[in-house]
């Protein structure tokens, strides 16, 4: 009728419920969807190892010394072998006088938290386990502290030339420094091999000549 308004009726309050269910299970099976895609498609990242320790507690400086590879059968005390770095790592002899008077080619860093750093003297670079895990090398470069440049010393000491002699593993690949083939005139190889728990003389190395 001319004149005549209508209002609208009230909605009851009961009548938004299911609207705001919906609307719920949508937020629910959206946040869901996005969980799966960042899980399938943006997998985490591994962690990264803790920083290691960078503060020296010690210095030393010291000759390598391991004696003749096993099977050598030489008890001499002049039948020993330096780690050296002319152009590659290797353990070359040690002659009489220069044993009796010292010439020490490494300085030995204990860091913080355990494990050493070898500086080669005449190059002042470090020894280095470089390469990939399952085929390291042996190597000298450049300092940068890292755990390729760690090397732990593990197990008990062999007493041998009035010495105690250790097996050192590196932090990154868990290799033990090793000597190689060769002979006790010309030197031997030096490399990197899975430590061996009965510790054989070719993974057994000793600090003469500390000075600190």
């Amino acid at each position: 009728m001319p004149g005549q308004r209508h209002t609208a009726r009230p909605r009851t309050r009961g009548s938004w419920l299911p609207r705001l269910a919906g609307l719920g299970a949508i937020v629910i099976l959206a946040a869901a969807g996005a969980t799966a895609y960042l899980v399938a498609f943006h997998p985490g990242q591994p962690r990264r190892p803790a920083p290691l320790p960078t503060r020296v507690t010690s210095t030393l400086t010291v000759g390598l010394i391991a004696e003749p590879a096993a099977g050598s059968g030489s008890g001499s005390a002049t039948a020993i072998v330096q780690l050296l770095s002319p152009h590659k790592p290797a353990f070359l002899p040690v002659g009489l006088t220069q044993q009796q008077q010292g010439q020490p080619e490494w300085i030995a860093d204990l860091m913080t938290g355990g494990g050493y750093i070898f500086i080669y003297l005449p190059t002042s670079e470090c020894l280095t386990s470089a390469g990939p895990r399952a085929r390291p090398q042996l190597t000298v470069q450049r300092c940068d502290l890292s755990r390729q440049q760690r090397w732990q010393r593990i197990g008990t000491g062999v007493l041998a030339s009035g010495h105690d002699f250790y097996q050192f593993a590196n932090m990154a690949s868990g290799s033990c420094i090793t000597e190689g083939s060769g002979s006790a005139a010309t030197g031997y190889g030096a490399g990197l091999a899975a430590c061996d728990r009965s510790r054989p003389a070719s993974q057994l190395i000793a600090f003469w000549w500390t000075a600190g």
